[in-house]
């Protein structure tokens, strides 16, 4: 079941660079149009349409900060989650997580015409894995600029409350909260129910 090589992690970081070049490459109204083709709009999806943004908006994001710090916590959590997985189970797990954060981000904003975009959610459900099966592996946070080491499942629970804080504050109100936790629930769910034990990751 294991895989060495983080191959499937390593190609949504190229899909997510290479569409990212695209994106910058378009002309401001036609960016804008892509945007709305092919980001979550909730009241779109309620509606029955534009279904394939569920897996579409995964792969878009808004700025260089934006998808860099998506791609390094994909990096990070996602190679040795896909190690004790497997590529093949990895990639349906991460489509998965992110489908679910959509979903519950659709929920809490029926109505909204704003479209969602980014891996955030399917990458909150891959941290919800890495703090099941790696949960005292050491994870670099910042406060500031200062860094300070955490064990994965304590970063991961004060990611969660953070984003849960924000829910229910209506802090940095242009970030999908309710799609980070989403996230996180769906991989959360996905791991106890089908994922690898503990040692048998730590073996991978």
């Amino acid at each position: 079941m294991a895989s060495r090589v983080p191959v499937v992690t390593y190609l949504l970081i190229i899909a997510n660079v290479m569409v990212f070049y695209y994106m910058m490459g378009l002309p401001d109204t036609v960016y804008e149009d892509f945007i709305y083709r092919y980001g979550l709009v909730p009241a779109s999806i309620m509606q029955g349409e534009q279904l394939p943004t569920l897996i579409t908006s995964m792969f878009l994001h808004g700025s260089i900060l934006h998808l860099v710090l998506n791609m390094l916590f994909l990096l990070i959590a996602g190679s040795g989650c896909e190690r004790a997985m497997g590529s093949s189970r990895f990639l349906a797990f991460y489509v998965i997580s992110g489908v679910g954060s959509g979903l519950f981000y659709i929920y809490l904003r029926s109505t909204s015409t704003d479209p969602a975009i980014g891996a955030s959610g399917a990458i909150f459900g891959v941290l919800a894995a890495f703090a099941i099966l790696f949960p005292f592996r050491m994870v670099i946070s910042f406060v500031g600029f200062i860094p300070i080491p955490l064990p994965a499942i304590v970063f991961v629970l004060l990611s969660v409350w953070l984003e849960t804080v924000y829910v229910f504050t209506g802090g940095n109100p242009y970030v999908a909260h309710e799609a980070h936790i989403g996230g996180f629930l769906a991989g959360f769910f996905l791991t106890l129910l089908f994922g690898p034990s503990r040692r048998e990751a730590e073996e991978a």
